[in-house]
């Protein structure tokens, strides 16, 4: 009898993750991504909170930390440059902030009420249990605009990325560059990783993930056949 293979909780995230990945630049069902992607996270979740990690606290700290330090930059994305009213409250926002242009995320934090983690986590978790539940309400419907798995992927992919110590995965990679395609312009566009993000930019967003996906492939069975 073979030895016995155990995967951890982590390796269990890992794999969902990276699969939910493939799925998403495939352009599968959006609700099996959904579920794929959420059960991911859900075990983010609980071991970051095992480490004494809040995953709704670090959320919100994010969300506030890169747009402020990108305005300290000059480095926003030009959509957001260009709106008068977001740049109003950003600004209002830096002002009360100690976030500089060479900033660290690691060095600051952010505590999050009880109620306010009881709210990200209904909202987040909102589609995941219209999909797990049909005994409260049979007739319920779900708003398919509703659905956000690129934000998902992403939070599940910050997520992971604040637990593991390992390299980025292929898919890990490829998302990066994926989400790094969309800054206009390209952040150092001389750089390995500007230059592949500039690659993809170039193509209509309509193919973008397709593209993605293929290099997803390229790059696996590089692993398989050395």
């Amino acid at each position: 009898m073979g030895a016995r293979i155990h995967i951890t909780k982590l390796a269990a995230a890992d794999r969902q993750l990276r699969a939910a990945m493939r799925m998403y630049f495939a352009e599968e069902d959006e609700l099996a991504i959904h579920t794929v992607a959420y059960a991911a996270y859900g075990l983010l979740r609980d071991l970051k909170a095992e480490r004494g990690l809040d995953e709704a606290a670090d959320t919100y700290l994010a969300s506030i930390f890169y747009v402020v330090r990108d305005y300290r930059r000059g480095a926003l994305p030009m959509h957001l440059a260009n709106d008068p009213d977001f740049m109003a409250a950003v600004a209002a926002l830096a002002d009360q902030i100690p976030i500089g242009p060479d900033s660290k995320y690691r060095d600051f934090s952010a505590t999050a009420s009880p109620e306010a983690v009881r709210h990200f986590w209904r909202q987040r978790g909102k589609i995941a249990n219209f999909l797990k539940h049909a005994d409260r309400d049979p007739a319920e419907a779900l708003v398919e605009d509703d659905l956000d798995n690129l934000v998902l992927l992403l939070q599940a992919y910050s997520a992971y990325r604040d637990l593991a110590r390992t390299a980025c995965t292929n898919e890990g990679t490829v998302f990066e560059l994926y989400i790094g395609s969309s800054d206009f312009p390209i952040r150092e566009p001389e750089s390995t990783v500007g230059k592949m993000c500039s690659m993809l930019a170039s193509h209509p967003e309509s193919e973008r993930r397709s593209v993605c996906m293929q290099l997803i492939r390229e790059l696996n069975a590089q692993e398989i056949d050395p």
